[in-house]
Order: C-alpha cells, then sequence, then structure tokens
C-alpha cells in the first residue's frame, strides 16, 4: 500500500471514530435507534406511493442482518416511535410506519445534526462542502462496490 493510500485509510479511520462519538452524544435513543428510524422514514416516502415498508426490504436495502434490524424495530415500537400496521397486500405481513413521535424525534435529531454540521463547517466555502458531499458519496458507492465484488468472489 503506497503512502497516500496510507493516508486515506487513516482519515477514514479518523472519520469512523468522530462518527461513534457523535453517535455516542447526541440523543436519548440508542445510536442505531434513530438510523434505523431514519431509514424506516425514508423508505416510506418512497416513489411508489405506498406507506411505509416491510422489515425484511429495510434489512435488505441497509445491507444489515434481518435480526439487527428485527431488535431494532421491536425496540422502536416499544418506544412509540413505529407502529407494525397489516399490511393491505399481503394480510400475512406487517409494514413499519413512523409515528407522530417518531416524526418528532426524527425532527429533533435532524436539528441536533443541523447544528453540529452548521459549527464543524462554519469556515468551509460553499464549494468545499460540496466537493466533500461529492467525494464521500462516490467513496461510498466504491467502497459498496468493492464489497460487493468482493463478496460475489467470495461465494
Amino acid at each position: 500500500m503506497d503512502a497516500v493510500a496510507r493516508q486515506l485509510e487513516d482519515r477514514v479511520r479518523d472519520l469512523l471514530r468522530v462518527v461513534r462519538m457523535v453517535r455516542q452524544r447526541h440523543h436519548a435513543l440508542p445510536p442505531g435507534l434513530i438510523g434505523t428510524l431514519g431509514l424506516i422514514d425514508r423508505a416510506a416516502a418512497n416513489p411508489a406511493g405506498t406507506s411505509g415498508c416491510h422489515a425484511k426490504e429495510l434489512a435488505t436495502s441497509a445491507g444489515l442482518d434481518p435480526s439487527t434490524v428485527s431488535r431494532a424495530v421491536a425496540a422502536l415500537v416499544a418506544n412509540g416511535l413505529v407502529e407494525r400496521r397489516a399490511d393491505p397486500a399481503d394480510g400475512r405481513a406487517s409494514i413499519l410506519v413512523v409515528t407522530e413521535r417518531g416524526h418528532a424525534e426524527l425532527a429533533d435529531a435532524r436539528d441536533w445534526y443541523d447544528r453540529l454540521l452548521g459549527r464543524a463547517l462554519a469556515d468551509w466555502s460553499p464549494e468545499e462542502v460540496e466537493a466533500l458531499t461529492r467525494a464521500l458519496g462516490r467513496l461510498t458507492t466504491d467502497v459498496e462496490g468493492a464489497l460487493g465484488s468482493t463478496l460475489e468472489a467470495a461465494r
């Protein structure tokens, strides 16, 4: 591995450490739950115009183990942030829907993150923020692609 790649690896590790710190400092909810709540909310705003999502679809789209999603969903339901509703298309299944309280928690979390990023990026130009946003998006996509290739090769 060359020096530039090693520096990138170090910066990614630093970023992951900071992300863990941010997740631990925010909110009354455990770190993973607010993320899962956000995923359910985004899945509910789907192009098909249907409301809610299935836990299995959530696990697949998030790349998470179904048992992990199941535990997170159970905690969200217990906290009144998500409710399970009968799926009108399949009576055997249920869909997950963010409650009014869940939407309020998400709004609070988004406000907190907005304030944090506002302070952190106060000295950055809009062009720098835009460049970082593009670079992080590309890095995420490419790492996901590389992981997919690795997983396929391992099968």
